[in-house]
């Protein structure tokens, strides 16, 4: 006897359960768009499967919807940000490091060294990080790191 294998996304739409559920804020010939709490998502109409009603949720902004997308499609995916007109160029700050603490923050370092493939030296001892932050009472916590080789 063989068993039926069944990939991730694969199954039926029948037996999914839809990936998104938000609000249909607008529809056209070759796109729709869905508002959830974290942004505003857009996909082609050609990679959506299903557009269920969600007879659960109640909302005056726009029709709850429940969204079932193919695999391996691609959205827009937009968010709403607050802007601070300041004296310097308008930017996104980067994404947190994932070391958190000394520990993962030397095993960042020594993973980065690693990556430039230097040839080692003798007398010349490896990498290291300096960690800075400053602490305001005004709830400013602010950090930066520093990997060297040295």
């Amino acid at each position: 006897m063989t068993d039926a294998i069944h990939l991730p996304g694969t199954a039926p739409t029948g037996d999914r359960v839809p990936a998104l559920q938000g609000l249909l804020v607008a529809e056209s010939e070759r796109a729709i768009t869905v508002r959830v709490s974290e942004g505003t998502w857009t996909f082609h109409k050609d990679d959506v499967l299903r557009l269920l009603p969600d007879d659960h949720v109640a909302s005056s902004d726009g029709r709850p919807v429940l969204v079932d997308i193919r695999p391996g499609a691609t959205a827009d995916f937009t968010r709403r940000l607050r802007v601070d007109l300041v004296e310097r160029p308008m930017t996104i700050a980067a994404q947190p490091s994932l070391a958190l603490g000394d520990e993962l923050l030397q095993q960042l370092t020594a993973s980065w060294a690693d990556s430039l493939e230097l040839v080692d030296c003798p007398g010349a001892s490896s990498t290291s990080f300096t960690y800075c932050q400053t602490k305001s009472f005004d709830s400013s916590d602010d950090g930066i790191n520093c990997d060297s080789l040295d």
